[in-house]
């Protein structure tokens, strides 16, 4: 029996290493039916008055092979009683077969939310699943045909988010067919596992033997590849961690803002991470978000537009916006066109820009109230007449600057500033006729100032709804 016991060493080693249970924990115990994780039931329940942990067995009927699934559920639940374990079972919902996306995926994910449930159900503090070494091995090969960083790699985790243990992940096949032999314990087979349709199958069946005979070790050193990777990643993944925390900011509507200058001197390594992260933040994980991507944003990071935007999958945008760089998953809209008459002087309500506006005629000339605020413009009343016009940014708009002779394009004024593209639309613009009279909170247009001449004023007064006069860049009419 010295298989068995060197297996049961091997599992104690491992659970000790990554720390994977404390004493009086309420262990989950997924079990399929199959000899990896028969043979993880037995040992745990070999070592659990050691440990001093409870165990609770579950089972998960996919509901994929109709004439073996029920048979599977009743050899494990006989499994569980011969030991004296507690034992729950689900079988998966018809349902899982509609709609897009891979069965096998979506089995995967509802057997996870079955196992959540149960250890809910049972105040467990963990669950434990069967992978093993040769999972680890196989799972190594895959990303690494598909062109997997360090962080695919690391493989399958021992321990994941202090819930999820894996105690068999350091023990090969080959001694988990020792172990079942020596103890003669019975399990059943999955003959879908020898099915060439499923990528890990041909890894398995093909692949892993045919390298088997330039490197008879593989298996293991790929479980070390995999260790020696995560353990690097982990690291790394705690220095872009610690720099994210110190450098990124959080806008008003959950985007993640982070400058671009202290960016961009990042080494690879941690300017890819910290990408990654945003990433992961913003669209709660990483699916479908591969290398070609990270190299797009850093495409823009470093280029010399100004301004840039990438759209990812799962709705995930990622923006230059001069000295940013803005990550967002917000459903942006095309910006209506407002325009609004204003036929008289008076008070107008401006809800399209979260404002409003006075018009004021003054019988006098220049005053000292002038340019105290970028909000209220004073201009030459007899240069004007009704109706005005204050609507938002249309392409190809220009004026002529007040001090300046020339006309500009409001684009390049909006870029000199650097007054991001998605702001633009909604700062008020005051027009008469077909020229521009006042880019609201920023210029008005020379033809139409205030000279010593003039004896008629009008004042036109910007703000918020509610009264609040609005400052040069933060306000609501602008973060609209």
């Amino acid at each position: 029996m010295k298989s068995t016991t060197q297996t049961i060493k091997k599992v104690r080693r491992t659970i000790s290493f990554y720390d994977m249970v404390q004493p009086g924990d309420i262990v989950v115990v997924a079990v399929s039916g199959g000899p990896d994780s028969v043979c993880l039931l037995d040992v745990l329940n070999e070592l659990k008055d050691e440990l001093g942990i409870q165990l609770t067995v579950a089972h998960f009927d996919h509901g994929l092979r109709p004439d073996q699934d029920e048979e599977e559920t009743r050899f494990v639940e006989s499994l569980a009683d011969s030991l004296g374990l507690l034992f729950v079972s689900k079988k998966a919902n018809q349902d899982m077969r509609r709609g897009s996306g891979s069965l096998e995926e979506k089995a995967r994910h509802a057997r996870y939310r079955f196992l959540e449930g149960a250890g809910e159900r049972f105040s467990a503090q963990k669950i434990a699943l069967g992978h093993t070494l040769n999972d680890q091995a196989e799972t190594v090969l895959m990303r690494l045909l598909r062109g997997s960083g360090p962080s695919g790699l690391a493989g399958i985790p021992p321990k994941r988010d202090e819930t999820i243990i894996r105690p068999l992940i350091e023990v090969s096949r080959s001694e988990i067919e020792a172990y079942l032999e020596q103890k003669e314990l019975k399990y059943v087979t999955d003959p879908t596992n020898f099915e060439e349709r499923h990528l890990r199958n041909r890894v398995r069946l093909d692949l892993l033997p045919h390298l088997e005979k330039y490197q008879p070790q593989i298996v293991g050193l790929l479980g070390q590849t995999a260790r020696i990777m995560r353990s690097d990643e982990a690291w790394l993944e705690s220095m872009a961690k610690t720099w994210a925390e110190k450098v990124i900011e959080r806008g008003e509507k959950g985007e993640i803002l982070i400058l671009l200058d202290s960016f961009v001197e990042l080494p690879d390594a941690l300017r890819n991470r910290v990408i990654r992260q945003a990433l992961g933040i913003i669209g709660g994980g990483l699916r479908r978000v591969s290398m070609r991507h990270i190299d797009a944003i850093n495409g823009v990071a470093r280029g010399i537009r100004p301004q840039a935007r990438i759209s990812l999958p799962r709705g995930m945008i990622v923006k230059k916006v001069y000295d940013r760089l803005v990550f967002s998953r917000v459903k942006e809209r095309e910006c209506e066109e407002l325009s609004y008459a204003l036929k008289r002087p008076g008070a107008y309500t401006l809800e399209g820009f979260g404002g409003a506006l006075t018009l004021e005629e003054l019988n006098r000339g220049p005053s000292r109230e002038m340019g105290t605020s970028p909000w209220t413009a004073f201009f030459d009343a007899g240069s004007l007449s009704y109706p005005l016009v204050i609507r938002n940014f249309r392409s190809g708009d220009k004026f002529v600057p007040l001090g300046m002779k020339g006309h500009k394009k409001i684009k390049d004024f909006f870029i000199d500033l650097k007054i991001p593209s998605e702001k633009r639309e909604r700062i008020p613009i005051l027009t008469y006729k077909d020229s521009i009279v006042w880019v609201c909170g920023f210029r008005i247009d020379d033809r139409f100032k205030v000279t010593p001449q003039t004896k008629r004023v009008l004042r036109v007064t910007l703000r918020e709804i509610g009264g609040t006069e609005g400052g040069k860049h933060g306000n609501k009419l602008l973060s609209a």
